[in-house]
């Protein structure tokens, strides 16, 4: 209350009882003449999962840069960082009806299952050492020889 007072604005209510975030991604303007939006603010928040703390560093550091060195706040931020934003709305759009319905999930689950883990072996592989990787195989073909001797 004492802001409000201060600058001669009018108080809407008196307390707050609850606040959402704001998951639809950003909005269409940064902000008017010199006071300008980040964070929570311009809608920097993470659809997929409601983080605001790293967005709203970057939005930080984005409008730092344009007062710095005299960039286009909103060029800057529909160049680097809306297109993220627009990526993690459409994954939120994309995850909603499967998150709503337990049949869906576990088609998701069964068609992706196979991909994962094929992706979970390969980042294996390819973080592997080429000694460690040898013992690898080795391993994988001792495995199967028992297996079919079995």
């Amino acid at each position: 209350m004492l802001f409000v007072g201060r600058y001669g604005l009018e108080s809407i209510q008196r307390s707050v009882l609850m606040k959402t975030l704001p998951v639809g991604g950003l909005l269409n303007r940064y902000g008017i003449g010199n006071a300008y939006l980040i964070g929570d603010a311009v809608g920097a928040v993470i659809p997929t999962n409601g983080a605001g703390i790293n967005p709203a560093m970057i939005t930080a550091h984005l409008l730092g840069e344009s007062m710095i060195r005299g960039y286009d706040y909103a060029l800057l931020m529909n160049r680097l960082f809306r297109p993220l934003m627009d990526r993690m709305v459409m994954f939120r759009r994309i995850g909603d009806p499967l998150l709503m319905s337990r049949d869906a999930m576990e088609l998701a689950l069964r068609v992706s299952r196979g991909y994962m883990a094929g992706s979970i072996y390969e980042a294996t592989l390819s973080s592997m050492r080429t000694s460690t990787f040898l013992k690898f195989l080795i391993g994988n073909l001792l495995i199967k020889l028992i297996s079919s001797l079995a």
